[in-house]
């Protein structure tokens, strides 16, 4: 019975740690999520300013009978490079977020050793992170 109950014990904890994981993979997903539509974001504005600057410009130039091909600045390749960036933003990749895909069948134990970050010094790292890091007896 005894034996019975610190399995029970065991499962509950596990279940309570895989709770705990999956909050924190839930949170670090949105604040990726957060990231890529803030640089979008910013992407959009900068795109929306150069396009009105353009405009101006465009209209400065055909005032003063030039073509825009003459000028120094104009850059006949801006519309290629700019959908390049576009599609090189599309394809960035979070090698992390990768990982723990990869890792979504694997043991509670192999999970925690990938999540657990060489560079977080304890006191820098977020709190969910801290209340994630395996203990040395999870690992063994």
């Amino acid at each position: 019975n005894e034996h019975l109950s610190q399995q029970v014990a065991a499962l509950q904890e596990q279940v309570s740690g895989e709770e705990k994981l999956k909050a924190a993979f839930d949170e670090f997903k949105w604040y990726e999520d957060d990231r890529v539509e803030q640089r979008c974001a910013e992407l959009d504005a900068r795109v929306a300013k150069g396009m009105s600057e353009g405009l101006k410009h465009g209209v400065e130039h055909g005032r003063s009978q030039l073509e825009l091909e003459s000028i120094k600045a104009y850059d006949p390749k801006a519309e290629a490079k700019f959908v390049a960036a576009l599609q090189s933003l599309k394809d960035l990749k979070f090698s992390l977020l990768d990982q723990l895909k990869g890792l979504k069948d694997a043991l509670m134990d192999v999970f925690m050793v990938a999540l657990y970050l060489e560079s977080d010094t304890g006191g820098d790292a977020p709190q969910y992170i801290r209340d994630l890091r395996p203990s040395s007896s999870q690992l063994t």
